[in-house]
């Protein structure tokens, strides 16, 4: 895609990630985070680099809450 005034696009390297769905609302992505965070500390993993999320269904989509889907993704990397 081109880039715009507000958005930039740029090819990134692959990473390996941990990652969650949450469905509904935003409300719960404290509790989905420390369960990522549990999951990571018991595997032997570590986090390596920044957190990002992918917006499946997203108030964009719809103005119920508790129809929204979000992928929470930790890049990670073997300690």
């Amino acid at each position: 895609y081109p880039d715009t005034e507000h958005v930039k696009f740029k090819t990134m390297p692959a990473v390996q990630v941990v990652s969650t769905v949450c469905r509904g609302s935003y409300d719960q992505m404290g509790e989905a985070t420390a369960a990522v965070v549990s999951w990571v500390e018991s595997s032997g993993c570590a986090f390596d680099g920044p957190s990002f999320f992918i917006y499946h269904v997203s108030p964009h989509e719809t103005n119920d809450p508790e129809k929204f889907v979000t992928e929470l993704c930790y890049p990670v990397r073997k300690k």
